[in-house]
């Protein structure tokens, strides 16, 4: 796995491995509502954070003609809670 892919794409990336994987039905829809819920979140987040500073990832301020300051490092880890569990 390539140490650039985003955390979306890693989530995808999970998500078709449970489609390549045996698992039975009932674990697997499980798993891959669980994924696409995270898949669903961190895409909304990265799109957030894209907008606010003005810039993909790996674009430079400087290439970007109306970028904030700011940067994209660091992450805190948040549980939430469903009706599913965590």
């Amino acid at each position: 796995m390539s140490k650039r892919l985003s955390p979306a794409q890693r989530l995808q990336e999970e998500i078709d491995g449970v489609f390549a994987g045996g698992e039975d039905l009932a674990g697997a829809i499980e798993e891959v509502a669980r994924l696409g819920a995270r898949l669903l979140l961190q895409t909304a987040i990265e799109a957030e954070v894209s907008a606010f500073l003005g810039r993909e990832r790996y674009q430079r301020a400087a290439a970007a003609e109306d970028a904030r300051a700011g940067m994209r490092n660091g992450y805190c880890p948040t549980t939430v809670k469903t009706t599913a569990g965590r």
